[in-house]
């Protein structure tokens, strides 16, 4: 069998043809893998969420705390649980079901006392839930108030 110039350049040709196949199909491979990976995503950690939290015992009695770290998420109830351990406050709550938990005391403040309940307010609004169904996305503002019932 001889071969001829002619089948010599036909065999190269199809030799640089599948190396440039083979080489394609591994980059297209490497592309795959590199596109499954999960992308670099800039995002805080849950530890980076902040707050401000206020009790408010009295009108001239208040504790304020800024920049109180809060994990995504977090209820008003149990970043307020975290608080009142974390500062040795006497801290109460009644379950009433499907209607939410409510705070009955904090500190020396019970509910009750001189016709005064605990209240709370997120970014100036009063709070029409439950603080245990009331969830935070990081940056309000919470305030607690020891006040007369409007109720």
């Amino acid at each position: 069998m001889s071969f001829n110039i002619k089948n010599m350049k036909i065999i190269k040709q199809l030799f640089f043809a599948i190396i440039f196949l083979a080489v394609g199909f591994f980059l297209g491979q490497g592309y795959q893998v590199a596109k499954l990976e999960p992308p670099a995503v800039n995002q805080a950690p849950e530890q980076s969420l902040k707050c401000t939290l206020v009790l408010q015992f009295a009108e001239n009695d208040i504790l304020e705390i800024q920049n109180l770290a809060m994990t995504a998420n977090q209820t008003v109830l149990s970043l307020l649980s975290k608080v009142t351990a974390e500062n040795n406050l006497n801290f109460q709550t009644k379950d009433y079901g499907e209607l939410g938990v409510m705070v009955t005391q904090i500190g020396d403040k019970i509910n009750g006392q001189d016709n005064k309940y605990w209240q709370y307010w997120v970014n100036g609004k009063f709070a029409e839930v439950g603080a245990d169904k009331y969830q935070l996305l990081g940056g309000e503002r919470i305030e607690w108030k020891f006040i007369e019932s409007t109720f």
